[in-house]
């Protein structure tokens, strides 16, 4: 099993975030907490921070609307947020102070670097030097070399996914561009273009995704998957019925099986197309039992190879995992907590009830509860 990303984080300051110090991140990290309790906070941090990568800090506060509304509870309560992640072992690390400007945004107050093989008797720290005006991170400069580079490429190695929406509309139903394939898509847009160049490329991953939506969709055969014939440079996600030679669009697919297929992409997608990441908020939206059976395990076959981080409300969904898996989101006082189960503490309890059903007994916290 390949060793986790990232580990360990620390948040202060950030929406419903107060103060998150040093929490470790293990190989499967499931967050579990009531509506409200800032679970798709704590996933959104790893968004903020690829934005902040990739020179969009001013963007996202504007879209979030304005500083006010990032800071915890707003400037009055919380005047800089602070963020911190740590890399394989502590051997690298980045540390990022945004404090609030007069126009209601947000500048890089303070950030650097740090480096720290064992052997040294303290960490090398490089400060980082902020662009555009001082407006956007240091970090965001597709220049920086050495340990900057190196934090700057782990950063843009991890990718927030969102596959819910499957309406009429969703990009998971439109046609792709042919040659968009170099990696799947956060909103799986690209998804007929991928599958495209797996079934030519990569034929043990591509037949094992075939093999696993059939599970869930029984009368599913394979994906009619070939340019159009009237644009080549486009393709459209197409199948062909069982026991059939017809074959249908992505329209003709539920909800649940079109977000189902996605999902099994992104899990089983050959490594060298990995994320070292994978965030995904509440996966099990729409899912039948079973194919939330599934999806546990493709979570925990992904995470032999990269990082997965997610956040459910699903006690099935809870069943298939360890508690030194799950992350309990509370909110106490207003702010978000978080606290990883411990299997020890709950090891009289297991042996009658699986951890859905301590979940759903609020053995375990994470449930709604007045402040």
């Amino acid at each position: 099993m390949a060793k986790p990303e990232l580990d360990f984080i620390t948040i202060k300051g950030f929406k419903s975030i107060a103060s998150v110090e040093k929490l470790s991140l293990g190989p499967i990290n499931l967050i579990i907490g009531p509506n409200g309790s800032g679970k798709s906070n704590f996933i959104g941090v790893f968004f903020f921070l690829h934005a902040i990568r990739e020179g969009r800090l001013n963007d996202y506060v504007r879209k979030a609307g304005g500083a006010e509304q990032v800071l915890h509870f707003g400037s009055k309560t919380t005047r800089k947020i602070e963020l911190k992640v740590s890399f394989q072992n502590e051997v690298n690390q980045y540390e990022l102070v945004l404090e609030a400007t007069n126009d209601d945004s947000l500048y890089p107050a303070d950030e650097s670097v740090r480096y720290w093989e064992k052997s040294y008797q303290r960490a090398l720290r490089e400060s980082l030097r902020n662009r555009k005006s001082g407006l956007e991170a240091g970090i965001s400069d597709s220049h920086v070399k050495r340990i900057p580079g190196w934090v700057r490429t782990r950063l843009g190695r991890w990718r927030l996914y969102h596959v819910h929406d499957t309406s009429a509309s969703s990009p998971l139903r439109k046609t792709a561009q042919l040659h968009d394939n170099a990696f799947l898509r956060p909103d799986g847009s690209n998804l007929p273009a991928f599958l495209y160049l797996l079934s030519k490329k990569h034929m043990t991953e591509y037949n094992l995704i075939r093999r696993t939506i059939q599970r869930v969709a029984p009368f599913f055969d394979d994906f009619q998957l070939n340019p159009d014939r009237l644009n080549e440079e486009t393709i459209r996600l197409e199948w062909r019925h069982k026991n059939s030679d017809q074959y249908f669009g992505a329209s003709s697919l539920s909800d649940g099986t079109l977000r189902f297929i996605a999902l099994t992409t992104l899990f089983l997608q050959p490594k060298s197309f990995l994320p070292s990441v994978i965030l995904v908020d509440e996966p099990e939206l729409g899912l039948h039992p079973q194919a939330i059976t599934l999806l546990a395990s493709l979570v925990k076959q992904a995470s032999r190879e990269t990082q997965v981080i997610l956040s459910t409300q699903s006690s099935l969904l809870l069943d298939h995992f360890e508690p030194e898996d799950v992350l309990v989101a509370d909110r106490v006082k207003g702010a978000t907590v978080l606290t990883r189960l411990d299997s020890r503490k709950l090891a009289r309890w297991l042996e009658e009830y699986s951890l859905g059903q301590l979940w759903e007994k609020n053995e375990l916290g994470g449930r709604p509860g007045a402040e």
